[in-house]
């Protein structure tokens, strides 16, 4: 007779059983051998299953012990999970949870975690009766040092039960389970058991914070276990689940993502990455792990993004992950010396920092890496990234020529060529900073008439807004920088009047007071040049147009006064003033309190308008 077939001999003498249970164990034992020699075809898995699982109710823990010993090696095959998604099996399981037998829970914690394995039936029963909290009670109980077996099985049984079940997920987290999965992570990862046991804890977390309740995230204990669970491991699979779980909750925009971020920096994740990614590097050649160094890469970035963690890394210029990510520039691997680049233009998010930063040459990198890819036929993130950071070491105002002596100008003109949107954004934005307060620099690039009819084509342009807005600020500052009366005249020449004119009727304030200030010094200067265009660019309908839409600010307000003062020079502009509405539409915005203290200046002005 098969040792199957015997079984339910055994339960029909259960007084026997009780005396005697070695015949029950050798027979579940030689069920268990068969199934590891793959012997399965030989036996019947649901009608095995159903058979021992008849003896969990036998009262006698050794045997029920051994039983779900059984279950679980049955159910690691798909067969047999239906047949125990009921309570008969079920609620036994989860009684056997409590028992004071360490290995009695082990094999409870396989069986329920088997069974439930992508099977929604059974993880509703355990649902319905107070499983969930009976698996949080052993994963805490685990919490031992002589419990490691313990650790892993009640971590992957807790993991199969809850896999998908969004719906669970808080009453989890309101059973402690995130405080429970720190102290079991303090163990370590220096055995393949722990290391088995960290993964299944780090997919669980994966889950329990990616719910959409918009509160769940690290607490700083965890952070710091977790960083120290990637320096210890050796595990490739356990590392990248660390990278993706600390990936996606410092970059989360939930609103926590900052104190994660902090608590990362704290931890010292930055030094870490740095000093893995140049450990293992050159051994990210296939896709999956290049992938791996390119989120761990991101994730150093990601940090950089808040305030405080930017700040612990750069330690005023001396700290070890800014002296690491200078060094990256230099790098020969592209990822990571891209991730240095957005590093920098992070950590010149302050006067002090850029001031600190061009002085230990860091811009003179940055330019020389400018110089190497400053074509269509380089990265364009490389490109995105390099302009950003130039940019921001730029603002403050002592750096300017600095950067300028270094051949930015220079190293930048090649990149006019470029049709990529989002680097000629980056280009414009950069160019416009640095030549605020710096004529030289202005003048120069106001008199390369390619770079000003490039400029005048991406006023016009409608496939980037951004590019369109930029390319009129930078003509509107290359008038207010340079204020020298050649440039202007080639500027005049080479249609930029009607791009200013345009640029007046943008919804942004700043824009409209750049336009009005660049039209007003561009009519001093050349006035008569100018008017052409200006006629042609139907000024005086901008202007009215521009005052109809509401009363401007006041900063507005006042450079278009200047630039209607210029106009009134002209006899022409008078006549085209008149007829296209202004002294109405000027003596309108002064009838209120807000600009009335300017009703002298604009009647005068109306007054010259009207006498022609």
């Amino acid at each position: 007779m098969a040792d199957v077939e015997k079984l339910p001999l055994l339960l029909e003498n259960m007084d026997l059983l009780k005396e005697d249970n070695k015949h029950a164990l050798d027979l579940f034992n030689n069920i268990i051998t068969q199934l590891d020699q793959d012997e399965c075809n030989s036996i019947d898995l649901c009608q095995c299953a159903k058979d021992v699982a008849a003896f969990l109710g036998c009262g006698i823990v050794e045997v029920e012990t051994k039983a779900a010993e059984t279950l679980a090696e049955l159910c690691k095959n798909e067969a047999p999970r239906s047949t125990l998604s009921n309570n008969e099996v079920i609620v036994p399981l989860i009684n056997l949870l409590s028992s004071p037998s360490k290995e009695a829970k082990n094999q409870a914690c396989r069986a329920i975690g088997n069974i439930c394995f992508d099977n929604n039936d059974a993880r509703a029963f355990v649902f319905e009766d107070n499983g969930l909290s009976e698996i949080v009670e052993v994963l805490r109980s685990s919490s031992l040092p002589d419990c490691e077996q313990l650790r892993t099985n009640a971590a992957g049984c807790l993991l199969n039960v809850i896999m998908a079940q969004e719906h669970v997920y808080s009453k989890v987290i309101d059973m402690g389970v995130m405080e429970v999965l720190y102290d079991l992570l303090t163990f370590g990862v220096n055995t393949k058991q722990s290391e088995e046991t960290a993964i299944h804890i780090y997919v669980i977390l994966g889950l329990l914070t990616d719910t959409g309740l918009g509160t769940v995230c690290l607490t700083e204990k965890l952070c710091e276990a977790t960083v120290k669970v990637l320096a210890e491991s050796t595990n490739g699979e356990l590392s990248e689940l660390c990278v993706e779980l600390l990936h996606s909750q410092a970059e989360n925009d939930i609103g926590i993502s900052e104190d994660v971020r902090l608590h990362l920096a704290k931890a010292g994740l930055c030094e870490l990455l740095i000093e893995l990614l140049e450990k293992h590097g050159k051994l990210a050649d296939d896709d999956e792990t290049r992938n791996l160094l390119k989120m761990a890469c991101d994730l150093i970035v990601i940090i950089l993004n808040g305030d405080a963690s930017m700040e612990i890394a750069y330690g005023s210029g001396r700290g070890k992950v800014f002296e690491g990510l200078v060094n990256w520039l230099d790098s020969t691997d592209d990822d990571l010396q891209v991730t240095a680049v957005l590093a920098m233009a992070n950590f010149a998010r302050t006067d002090l920092h850029c001031i600190q930063m061009v002085n230990q040459g860091v811009s003179r990198k940055l330019l020389q890496l400018l110089e190497l890819n400053n074509t269509s036929d380089a990265k364009i993130r490389l490109q995105h990234a390099l302009l950003s950071a130039l940019r921001n070491l730029v603002i403050p105002a002592v750096n300017k020529g600095t950067v300028l002596q270094q051949g930015l100008l220079q190293h930048i003109y090649p990149m006019f060529s470029i049709p990529t949107f989002p680097v000629v954004f980056k280009l414009l934005g950069s160019l416009r900073m640095v030549i605020d307060g710096q004529p030289e620099a202005a003048s120069e690039l106001g008199s390369k008439e390619e770079i000003i009819d490039k400029l005048v084509e991406w006023c016009f342009t409608d496939d980037h807004p951004g590019v369109q807005g930029e390319a009129n600020r930078l003509l509107a500052w290359i008038v207010k920088n340079s204020r020298d009366r050649d440039v202007i005249g080639k500027m005049v020449g080479r249609g930029c009047v009607e791009c200013l004119v345009r640029m007046s009727q943008a919804e942004h304030t700043v824009m409209q007071a750049e336009a009005f200030l660049a039209l007003n010094l561009m009519t001093a200067m050349r006035g008569q040049d100018a008017e052409y265009s200006l006629l042609r660019a139907s000024v005086g309908s901008a202007i009215t147009n521009f005052l109809q839409q509401s009363t401007p600010p006041r900063e507005v307000f006042h450079n278009l006064l200047a630039f209607v003062g210029q106009l009134v020079n002209s006899s022409d502009m008078r006549r085209h003033l008149r007829d296209t509405g202004v002294p109405k539409a000027l003596y309108s915005c002064v009838l209120g309190d807000t600009l009335s203290d300017l009703r002298d200046q604009v009647s005068r002005l109306t007054t010259l308008i009207d006498a022609g």
